[in-house]
């Protein structure tokens, strides 16, 4: 069921509360709280527990690019708290080193999971907990719109990263073309060289000269990560 305000928003507590997580699974039950705690406490008014609950949500929920089966739950979550004030909570997030909003963090970790979701043809995970991700990745590449022109740098590298992950679904291939401009100005300059590696990355497997990296003298895909990402 599609949970809305009548402007086409999600309801994000109405999300958590409708989903059953006791039927669906994440890594390390025994370590981490539960994902429905998880997600709830990237709310919190404390800021220390957001940023423990942005860390649990890669470990747990996505745990070494594994997809399960809360995944896609969670990440409707994440979808529909992208405009919430309570995700500007600046900190070091996932695998960045720079002080940055949570909101730039959660939109890489959407990206993540997209690129996770179609990295090869079975999927990190079982067939239908990789379905259900891939079945909302328009939704992510939707979700991520608004923030491609944010006034934040940060957050906005973090949107082109969501969308163009995204695009390996050939029902998205369409936007490509649009994505090309803001991949080449967005991260292909990042100062995240993980950004950089992936943007050289998108191009060349859309077919388009990927041209200079931000520093000329490295080119990602000569500098011993051809194969895996560098995180």
């Amino acid at each position: 069921m599609t949970i809305n305000d009548g402007s086409g928003a999600i309801d994000p507590w109405a999300l958590l509360l409708e989903t059953d997580w006791s039927s669906v699974d994440h890594c390390c039950p025994n370590s981490a709280p539960t994902t429905s705690v998880i997600l709830a406490r990237l709310l919190d008014d404390d800021e220390d527990v957001q940023r423990t609950a942005v860390h649990d949500l890669w470990q747990a929920v996505t745990h070494q690019n594994s997809i399960y089966g809360a995944t896609a739950p969670a990440a409707r979550f994440v979808v529909a708290i992208l405009g919430h004030p309570r995700t500007m909570t600046l900190g070091v997030y996932l695998h960045e080193e720079r002080r940055r909003p949570m909101r730039a963090a959660l939109l890489q970790w959407l990206g993540d999971l997209a690129d996770d979701a179609n990295l090869d043809e079975d999927g990190p995970g079982e067939p239908d907990d990789v379905a259900a991700v891939r079945a909302i990745l328009p939704l992510v590449y939707e979700a991520a719109q608004p923030f491609l022109v944010d006034a934040d740098l940060l957050i906005r590298e973090a949107a082109v990263h969501a969308a163009a992950m995204t695009l390996a679904a050939p029902e998205l291939a369409v936007h490509i073309p649009k994505l090309v401009p803001l991949v080449r100005s967005t991260l292909s300059t990042s100062e995240y060289r993980g950004y950089r590696y992936l943007a050289e990355r998108c191009l060349v497997t859309w077919g388009v000269e990927p041209g200079p990296l931000a520093d000329p003298r490295v080119s990602c895909l000569e500098d011993g990560y051809s194969d895996d990402p560098p995180f």
